[in-house]
């Protein structure tokens, strides 16, 4: 165990860990040790970075968290940085091969118009709606593909013009997401001929990345299962960004009433109030390791360790790029 690992201890030992009392309290004990840790870490590798992209909608509460060890430690500054998969990708597709290889990386469940629209951008009226599974069959997209490809000839140069500018004169940027695949950092780097550093919770291999890393190990950590419960609370008010036009973006209509932001945000208080409260020793900080704050998040997602299920109630998860319904998400 490490030195930052006993003085959480310190910090956890009179704490509740099975019944929680608040928001705040599950957010202090659950997320503010994931947090520290993995904060710590980016730290260590932010040696001649000049500017970090938070990419929303996870950046949003990772971005204001940074922003505590940024003031201690006079770190790089930060954007949050509007982009999505379905962005990202719209700006990356150049032929029908493009569009296909979507599939190959992120399955869509729901009806051909939902996926034509939450995929691709797409409007259309189509009579014969049909239910679309890419895990069994990919679906024929051909009579849809000149429009697809001509709206994302229109958002590649209209999308280009806002990231040169959060870019300006930065040389080295590194990108930073909960994980695991860097496709958003993929499909810029793709359109617009970018290269960055990728820091992600955790990630997976892709072979069209360099200098990627994660925090918590891919295959041996909880995390890797566990991630869909992080991204339940590190959301934006709004939904994910989409397009843009004439400079002005859009974003995805979401339900409000299953986002919680208000109960997610206690959460988010409760893991800074931890941060300060770590800020107050006097420790070595350079032997970090992602295995007990692990092992403590993942407690939270076991059924039934924490009895508090009230806490619970706001875990909703909405991913249109890949599925037309907002899941519930279960310990």
């Amino acid at each position: 165990m490490t030195i930052i690992d006993k003085h959480i201890g310190l910090l956890l030992d009179n704490k509740n860990w099975k019944n929680p009392n608040s928001f705040e309290e599950f957010g202090y004990i659950y997320f503010g040790p994931l947090l520290f840790n993995f904060f710590i870490w980016l730290k260590f590798e932010l040696e001649d970075c000049d500017k970090i992209l938070f990419n929303s909608r996870e950046g949003f509460f990772l971005k204001r968290v940074y922003e505590l060890f940024q003031q201690k430690y006079n770190l790089p500054e930060s954007v949050y940085f509007k982009t999505s998969r379905k962005l990202s990708s719209l700006a990356s597709f150049s032929n029908k091969s493009d569009i296909y290889e979507t599939f190959k990386l992120h399955r869509y469940y729901g009806s051909l118009t939902d996926l034509l629209k939450d995929r691709f951008g797409i409007i259309t009226d189509i009579k014969n709606n049909i239910n679309i599974n890419s895990a069994q069959e990919v679906p024929n997209l051909e009579r849809y593909m000149d429009d697809i490809l001509n709206h994302a000839k229109n958002t590649k140069h209209e999308y280009g013009k806002y990231i040169h500018n959060v870019i300006g004169d930065s040389k080295n940027i590194i990108m930073v997401d909960s994980g695991y695949q860097g496709t958003t950092q993929h499909n810029i780097q793709k359109a617009y001929g970018l290269e960055f550093k990728g820091r992600y919770l955790t990630y997976d291999k892709n072979e069209m990345l360099n200098d990627v890393k994660g925090f918590l190990n891919f295959e041996d950590s909880y995390f890797r299962r566990n991630l869909i419960f992080f991204e339940c609370i590190f959301t934006d008010s709004i939904g994910s960004y989409i397009d843009i036009k004439d400079g002005e973006f859009a974003n995805e209509m979401i339900e409000l009433e299953l986002n919680f932001f208000d109960k997610k945000e206690k959460i988010i208080n409760g893991a800074e109030q931890f941060i300060y409260d770590m800020f107050k020793f006097d420790i070595d900080l350079n032997d970090v390791s992602y295995k007990f704050s692990d092992y403590i998040f993942n407690l939270m997602c076991m059924p039934d360790y924490i009895k508090n299920n009230e806490l619970f109630d706001i875990f909703y998860h909405d991913n249109l790029y890949a599925r037309n319904t907002t899941k519930k998400i279960h310990r």
